[in-house]
């Protein structure tokens, strides 16, 4: 039996060159590269009309959001972006990878968690959040933290899991609308 890979949308809401948003997504993507379950795809929002986000979302089998907290939440840019999407996201696994504020990101993580929740997606546990942002990578993008190559690793692994049960469930009884 033939495996394809999952596809892997890694939703950002920028790239600008030094920003730690960009810091962060492009060493994960080198994390995600290393792997062979995983086919990535960049869904840059800042570069990505709303009105093809839905198509984007639909292809994926799972995805990881990269979000900044802001005043204990996530940016309005985000929450437009996952509104304009709803029923692709049903049955999809999402991930976070959350930084900003005195708890690293956590409560943006949690927000969305609940959001997710409500357009029938399945938020995994597993999160990488960045306290103190701008000290956790050092000059050359890695981080600062040996362990946090580990967390991203076991964060990939329930991802997989996760991504290819639901694509297989998906494939075998459409999920009720």
């Amino acid at each position: 039996m033939t495996v394809h890979p999952l596809r892997l949308a890694l939703l950002v809401r920028n790239t600008e060159p030094g920003g730690f948003g960009t810091v962060a997504t492009e060493w994960f993507q080198r994390q995600v590269e290393q792997r062979d379950e995983f086919k990535l795809e960049l869904v840059d929002l800042a570069a990505t009309p709303l009105t093809s986000l839905p198509a984007r979302i639909e292809e994926a089998d799972a995805v990881v959001i990269v979000s900044p907290e802001y005043n204990h939440a996530y940016p309005g840019d985000l929450k437009s972006a996952i509104d304009a999407v709803r029923r692709p996201w049903y049955a999809k696994p999402v991930a976070f990878i959350v930084y900003g504020g005195r708890s690293g990101g956590i409560r943006a993580a949690e927000q969305l968690r609940l959001v997710f929740g409500e357009l029938h997606a399945v938020p995994i546990r597993e999160t990488l959040s960045f306290h103190q942002a701008p000290s956790c990578f050092g000059p050359d993008g890695t981080p600062v933290d040996p362990t946090t190559t580990d967390a991203a690793g076991l964060l990939l692994d329930h991802l997989s899991w996760w991504a290819r049960a639901l694509r297989d469930a998906r494939a075998e009884t459409p999920y009720p609308a």
